[in-house]
């Protein structure tokens, strides 16, 4: 690898699922909550370059709506992608049982590679939902390793909060440069 390396990420997942806090919140991690983010409208693309196991690496990020209406463009945007966080909403079960339509959207236009699977609004979910979650979550992240051939690690992270937000980067960075 050469001294700085830059990868291609994508993030998506439903409609109103946090994507996009997400990815602000790693981009700047000292900005505050916004309540009322606007739609993406197609993709935002956002970069950020940082030191990970003593490599400088940089994200480009792309940041694909999830509106239903969107759905015939985005395939175009997982060309030469080298990782994708799959969000997911804690509150909204159907953001989870659509991960498949997502799984197959994104595989059917890309090479095997990286995914972290993101289950966000932990704040806002109770214990034994989160247990639930945590259970079923793992099961799809495994099904997406064996797909992939790639660990799939699952993420629980508030956007509100600010929890966990970077990790799904850190992660899916690390499983870049190892493979």
């Amino acid at each position: 690898m050469s001294s700085v390396d830059t990868f291609k990420v994508v993030i998506c997942g439903d409609f109103a699922v946090g994507k996009t806090t997400i990815v602000k919140t790693f981009l700047d991690e000292d900005q505050a909550f916004v309540e009322g983010y606007k739609p993406t409208i197609g993709v935002d693309i956002g970069r950020k370059s940082f030191i990970l196991d003593s490599q400088t690496i940089t994200f480009q990020i792309w940041d694909l709506s999830g509106q239903q209406s969107f759905k015939m463009i985005r395939p175009q945007f997982y060309n030469r992608s080298h990782g994708v966080i799959l969000v997911f909403d804690m509150t909204r079960k159907e953001s989870f049982t659509n991960l498949p339509l997502w799984l197959d959207e994104i595989l059917g236009q890309t090479d095997k590679i990286p995914f972290v699977l993101v289950g966000n609004k932990l704040d806002l979910v109770e214990s034994a939902e989160e247990a639930i979650f945590q259970q079923k979550a793992t099961e799809f992240a495994n099904n997406v390793s064996s797909l992939t051939g790639f660990r799939t690690p699952y993420i629980q992270t508030s956007a509100l909060k600010q929890l966990n937000c970077i990790d799904p980067f850190l992660s899916l960075g690390k499983l870049i440069i190892k493979n």
